[in-house]
C-alpha cells in the first residue's frame, strides 16, 4: 500500500492563522487529524499555528497513519454518516391572482409566444410566456397582465425561442456562461465558484469576495443560494467536496 509521508503533507497546506479548528480540541500539539469538512482534508493541530491541508485528487486522509492514501484504501467517517436533515425556510411567494373558472374549455393549438413583458389583456387563442432573467430554469406564464412563476423540472432550462422547457445544451442559458460572471462597478450579485461547489463569490460595486456555504451545503446556480450539498446543482464541473 502506497503512503505519502508527512513531509509531503506540508506541501499542500492552506495557511489559516487565527482560525479555530474544533477538530483540534483535546488533541496533542503537532498532531494531524481528519477534517470535518471532507474526507480529502486534514488539520495540523498546533495551537495558533494550526493549519488546514488537503490531499491530492483521488486521495483521502488516513487518521490511523496520519498520511494521505488512495480513497479506496481509507475508511472515511463522513461516508458513513447521513447528512443532517435541515429544513429550509421557504421564501415567501407572491399570492397568485384568482383564476376565473371558464365555462367552456378551448384547446389552444398555436405555439406559445415569449415576450419581454406580460400584456395587460389576454388573447384566448395565444399562450404568452416571459423569461426569467435571474434563472435558467424559471419562467413566467402571463395571465390578465400578471406574471405567474413557473419552473422547468428534471434539470431542464426554459427555451426563449420555442417557449418550452428544453435540454441545457439546446438553450445555452447566458447565466451558465463564464462571461456572465463579471463583477462590474455597477453590479451587486452572487457568482458560483468555478472549482468548488461549497464556495461562491459575492460581487458588490466591482469588488469580488469569496464566501463559503455551511458544512454539507453547496451553492445552487439555479436557486442562487446555499442548499444541501446532495441536491445542489453545482456550476460546471465544480467539486462537491
Amino acid at each position: 500500500m502506497y503512503k505519502k509521508s508527512l513531509v509531503f503533507l506540508f506541501l499542500v497546506f492552506t495557511v489559516c492563522h487565527g482560525d479555530i479548528f474544533e477538530e483540534c480540541e483535546d488533541v496533542e500539539s503537532e498532531s494531524f487529524v481528519s477534517s470535518w469538512q471532507s474526507c480529502q482534508s486534514y488539520v495540523y493541530c498546533d495551537g495558533d499555528e494550526s493549519m488546514l491541508g488537503e490531499c491530492d485528487e483521488g486521495q483521502y486522509f488516513d487518521p490511523e497513519t496520519s498520511s494521505c492514501d488512495d480513497a479506496a484504501n481509507v475508511k472515511c467517517f463522513l461516508d458513513e454518516v447521513d447528512e443532517p436533515s435541515v429544513e429550509e425556510e421557504p421564501e415567501p411567494e407572491p399570492t397568485p391572482p384568482v383564476m376565473e373558472q371558464p365555462t367552456d374549455v378551448e384547446i389552444v393549438n398555436t405555439a406559445p409566444v415569449v415576450k419581454p413583458n406580460c400584456p395587460n389583456s389576454d388573447d384566448p387563442s395565444q399562450v404568452i410566456f416571459m423569461a426569467n432573467n435571474a434563472s435558467c430554469a424559471d419562467y413566467y406564464l402571463c395571465y390578465h397582465g400578471h406574471a405567474i412563476e413557473m419552473h422547468c423540472t428534471n434539470q431542464l432550462h426554459f427555451n426563449g425561442l420555442t417557449g418550452q422547457c428544453d435540454y441545457p445544451e439546446n438553450v445555452h442559458c447566458p447565466l451558465d456562461e463564464p462571461s456572465a460572471h463579471k463583477c462590474l462597478p455597477h453590479i451587486t450579485d452572487f457568482f458560483p465558484h468555478p472549482d468548488k461547489c461549497s464556495y461562491f463569490y459575492y460581487c458588490i460595486k466591482g469588488f469580488l469576495t469569496l464566501q463559503q456555504c455551511p458544512f454539507y451545503y453547496g451553492w445552487d446556480i439555479e436557486r442562487r443560494s446555499c442548499v444541501q450539498l446532495n441536491v445542489a446543482k453545482c456550476y460546471g464541473n465544480s467539486r462537491r467536496a
